[in-house]
């Protein structure tokens, strides 16, 4: 998958995660991302409830399941509170 596909599908997951969080009121303190680019993936970093998650989300899981994705890291998210 080309470099800027990858991106953009990340920008595009990103800003779906960061919408369904406001959606249900759970509030980040602090999201990052780091692309790994040897594995057409990137990982995601949330604080939110003073606590810090790690996630490893590939670019496949990135388009074809991002709704699923998104529900995992917002339950995972929503148990910090």
């Amino acid at each position: 998958m080309a470099h800027d596909d990858i991106t953009k599908n990340r920008e595009r997951f990103v800003k779906e995660l960061q919408q369904t969080a406001s959606e249900r009121a759970i509030p980040i303190e602090r999201l990052t991302f780091l692309d790994i680019p040897d594995k057409d993936a990137f990982e995601l970093t949330i604080k939110a409830g003073g606590k810090e998650r790690v996630f490893t989300i590939t670019a496949s899981q990135s388009i074809s399941d991002s709704e699923g994705e998104i529900e995992l890291i917002i339950n995972q998210i929503r148990d910090n509170e």
